[in-house]
């Protein structure tokens, strides 16, 4: 103790390391959609633009719409002359970036005509869309009505089977050809509350309870089961489309963690438990607490740091903080805005910070560099 009070520069020091610890965290993260992926010279302007901002993971989006930024097999490519995948892989490990292959797992298309490459899995399974509570399937919605709805586009079914084989190869591709560090799931979800009865989704439930949740209100069905008995089986049902999302992630990282138990497993998810759960089935709480994936990084894309600190402590009120990376938008606020939030939620302690997207930060002029400084520093 006495040599403690002797040397105040100790005292310096070990304080100086303890506030490092505390805020120095393991992800600092960007988006990078496949908009901006588009030549072997933009992926390299942007590598050396993520380095300058001392950035440590970057979640490269390489399946969307239906679409591969890889060499696939089985999904129509979107380039042919080069490999977006090989090519990031490449230079984001040359300068000591840790790489995740971004999927947009069950959401297929956003435009009004559909594809007409034959490979397209909208167009090889179009029965694996999701259906309503109308038995009316969305790819029979026209597309204005899909907007009206403010739905993204057309997904499909995580319960088909054959949907479940088309992703996991799909997967099973990127991670035996590529050098990868992770993989990124997102839009892990349904649409939308009611998009629940595919056949396949209601198949598994009559295989379990011998009733076709179509009739779960029937004056039948519950003369049949009673009150108390009908209560249970729709009970059951809400929780059931969440279980359908809870196998597929379970297969997914079980495929992810056989291949080689380093590679991580993530997934972007809704900031806020409540509407995750309640308006798209994705109870993603499960999934971590259940140890079936790595961790999520949650889309905290509110411009104020005070709705995002509220959608923090209910998910802390939950789980662990450990494995929440917070992820930050720039396309609707100000780089000083962002920062301040950064500099008010870095007290909590989660894995780390991710910024949605690269495209945001390169329209924002010297982006890079005050993210270098102010907050990936």
């Amino acid at each position: 103790m006495n040599f403690f009070k002797k040397s105040p520069f100790l005292w310096a020091f070990l304080i100086s390391v303890f506030f490092l610890k505390i805020n120095s965290f393991e992800i600092k993260g960007v988006w990078v959609t496949r908009w901006d992926i588009y030549s072997p010279q933009r992926i390299e302007e942007i590598v050396e633009s993520l380095s300058f901002a001392n950035v440590t993971d970057v979640y490269v989006q390489v399946y969307g719409s239906g679409y591969a930024f890889f060499k696939s097999k089985i999904a129509p490519l979107r380039y042919r002359d080069f490999d977006p995948l090989e090519t990031f892989v490449e230079k984001a490990h040359s300068r000591n970036i840790r790489i995740h292959a971004w999927i947009n797992l069950l959401y297929m298309w956003d435009r009004k005509e559909l594809t007409e490459e034959n490979s397209h899995i909208l167009n090889r399974y179009p029965s694996s869309v999701v259906v309503d509570d109308k038995n009316v399937s969305l790819l029979d919605y026209s597309f204005e009505k899909v907007k009206s709805r403010n739905i993204e586009g057309f997904f499909i079914s995580p319960a088909s089977e054959i949907v479940k084989d088309y992703l996991l190869f799909l997967i099973d591709e990127i991670l035996v050809n590529y050098n990868v560090d992770g993989i990124h799931l997102d839009y892990v979800r349904f649409p939308g509350k009611e998009f629940v009865y595919d056949v396949f989704i209601r198949s598994d439930f009559m295989e379990k309870f011998l009733i076709d949740p179509f009739f779960l209100d029937s004056d039948r069905t519950k003369k049949l089961f009673g009150l108390k008995g009908n209560g249970i089986l729709k009970s059951e049902w809400e929780i059931f489309p969440k279980e359908e999302l809870n196998i597929l992630i379970k297969e997914i990282f079980t495929l992810v963690k056989t291949h080689n138990p380093n590679i991580k497993l993530s997934c972007a998810v809704f900031a806020d438990i409540n509407v995750a759960e309640d308006n798209f089935h994705q109870k993603w709480i499960d999934w971590i607490n259940g140890s079936y994936i790595d961790y999520v990084l949650i889309m905290a894309y509110a411009s104020s740091f005070k709705v995002i600190e509220k959608q923090i402590e209910k998910i802390q009120s939950r789980t662990s903080l450990s494995k929440v990376v917070v992820g930050l938008a720039l396309y609707n606020q100000s780089i000083e805005n962002l920062t301040d939030n950064y500099n008010h939620l870095k007290k909590y302690p989660v894995l780390g910070f991710c910024i949605f997207s690269n495209q945001s930060l390169t329209e924002k002029k010297g982006g890079y560099s005050y993210v270098g400084k102010k907050i990936f520093n």
